[in-house]
């Protein structure tokens, strides 16, 4: 274990202690299935695979779905969460990519790093996660279930939702705001209250959240044929497009690609909507403090996980092309990218593989799984990023570079109360800014990502030379005499390296992401120029007191 070549916290080099104090206050209570779940909720398959199957095939009608998700699935486990797994097995800390870089590279880049990565939870994706499920996946939910089963209550239900009311003078969507309030805070309860419980119920919520996808999985491989039938009979009723009429309609519309042949490049391209899925499985290296018997659990619930839901993203790709054929996904992928009217679905629905879905069934209990499941795959956002935002606000306080107090854990709970209320409070914020202005949800946050995903691939080529001790700590891995992490490491730059290109210099995937739009890159620049201040002020802060920060990143803080 990484303690076991640390300095111990109270080494005085300034006649103070290290770090704040001697152990996080933490609780190692999380098992591999719970942090396997943590991922799979992160990576997101359910709304990965809608978005997927409704941009990529229209855009790049010459590539295969299914080689770009074997790609992108094998590329992102034995590089990406290959590094990300061999940090988290030798340095099992709270605010993971933080200690990792930190310790690995240089503080100055850990912190960036990890300041760029905080403040997106705790300004954005706390509030987002909310804001998203209540305004998409929700609507998406109530019309689908209504238009299915002709029952418009649940249609007029989806537009009050989104309606906008005018209370206390102020003319917003108050629903949304409400019920987003309701949710922040009922998952901040719960966190404040013990993570026990809240891993509890999220073996729960994933129930029905897995469930739903297997519903979808399952309608399609064995009603599939049925699909052309169910969808001419419900654009009849919608006045719509027929199963037949969609491959012309997309031919009158401009579309070029039916018939497409195969293409490596149109494939290559369409790895963004992969990495969307299989790129987010790092969730549990930073809560790695809290992961019992890390060594092991966390190449499970990272690349394993990884492995797992590629490979359901491709069974769900494959089903779906198997029952209606690549040319009519193609076809209808295009129509939904430009935005055509003569779809005519109900509500402005988007035609995502849970609306085809449910087509094929009539029974409403089913109809609700498909419904609350895809719901719960937006919303379970909210939960995950606050863990991960208090895991780093807690790491930053261990090395005095924010004030303690966001780092306290409450002796009663375990739980660092003060960082979740702080982050109720940031997502509400972002779910009212989100409402007034839609825009914002344009704010790309994936540039960032991707930045700091390659340096902590950096990191990752350097760590079993910097800090060789650690690294032999978690097993030492080599092929032919290399280090396993550093040549994942090196696999990891170049690959992200292609995808980081591919964001910014593709006119489709750009516009699509909205990774180069000037709000986007302001806020990304601006982020990182913020923390660096921040970083200075709190280094000469220190140093009037007579403590040396330089000192407490020399060594791995404690558990």
């Amino acid at each position: 274990m990484a303690r076991d070549v640390s300095l111990p916290s109270d080494f005085t080099g300034d006649g103070g202690q290290l770090f704040v104090r001697n152990s996080t206050g933490l609780v190692r209570e999380v098992s591999r299935w719970d942090a396997l779940i943590m991922n799979t909720l992160g990576m997101n398959v359910a709304l990965g695979a809608i978005f997927l199957l409704l941009q990529a095939p229209g855009n790049f009608p010459g590539g295969s779905m299914l080689l770009a998700i074997a790609i992108g699935t094998i590329v992102m486990a034995f590089t990406l969460l290959w590094v990300y797994s061999e940090f988290a097995a030798a340095m099992p800390r709270a605010g993971g990519d933080y200690v990792f870089v930190s310790r690995a590279l240089h503080p100055i880049a850990g912190w960036l790093m990890s300041w760029s990565q905080g403040l997106w939870l705790i300004f954005f994706w706390i509030g987002f996660n909310a804001w998203f499920a209540l305004t998409f996946a929700a609507p998406v939910a109530m019309t689908t279930l209504g238009a299915v089963t002709g029952q418009s209550g649940w249609i007029t239900a989806s537009n009050n939702l989104l309606a906008e009311h005018t209370i206390i003078g102020i003319t917003t969507q108050w629903w949304v705001i409400l019920f987003g309030t309701v949710l922040t805070l009922g998952f901040a309860t719960l966190l404040i209250y013990g993570s026990r419980s809240y891993w509890r119920v999220q073996k729960w919520l994933f129930a029905i959240a897995g469930l739903s996808i297997l519903l979808v999985a399952g309608l399609l491989l064995f009603r599939g044929d049925q699909i052309a039938q169910a969808w001419t009979t419900f654009a009849a009723t919608n006045k719509g497009l027929a199963f037949s009429s969609i491959i012309p309609a997309a031919k009158a519309a401009g579309f070029t690609g039916n018939g497409a042949h195969f293409s490596l490049s149109a494939t290559l391209l369409m790895l963004p909507w992969v990495f969307f899925v299989v790129g987010y499985a790092q969730g549990s290296a930073q809560i790695g403090g809290e992961v019992k018997r890390a060594s092991r659990s966390q190449y499970f619930a990272m690349v394993g996980g990884v492995l797992i839901n590629g490979a359901v993203l491709a069974f769900i790709v494959w089903a779906y092309e198997r029952a209606v054929g690549h040319d009519w996904a193609a076809s209808l992928s295009y129509l939904s990218n430009t935005g055509s009217s003569k779809l005519a679905l109900p509500g402005g629905v988007p035609a995502g593989i849970n609306l085809i879905a449910s087509l094929l069934t009539g029974s409403v209990p089913l109809l609700i799984i498909i419904g609350v499941g895809f719901i719960l795959w937006a919303l379970m956002g909210t939960p995950l990023s606050t863990l991960q935002a208090t895991r780093y606000m807690l790491a930053w306080s261990m090395d005095k570079a924010v004030p303690k107090q966001l780092g306290d854990v409450s002796d009663t709970y375990h739980t660092p109360i003060k960082g979740i209320l702080l982050c109720a409070v940031t997502g509400e914020i972002a779910l009212f800014a989100l409402v007034q202005i839609p825009q914002a949800s344009l704010l790309g946050a994936l540039l960032a990502q991707i930045l700091a995903f390659i340096v902590v691939r950096i990191a990752g080529i350097l760590f079993p030379y910097r800090l060789k001790a650690v690294w032999e700590s978690a097993g030492g891995r080599r092929i032919f005499g290399v280090p396993a992490v550093t040549l994942a490491g090196i696999g990891g730059v170049i690959a992200l390296g292609v995808l980081l290109g591919e964001f910014v210099f593709n006119s489709s995937i750009s516009a699509t992401f909205a990774v180069t739009r000037t709000l986007s890159l302001e806020f990304m620049i601006g982020v990182i120029v913020l923390g660096a201040i921040w970083y200075v002020v709190a280094w000469r802060l220190n140093a009037r007191k007579g403590i040396n920060m330089g000192l407490a990143y020399r060594e791995i803080p404690p558990e």
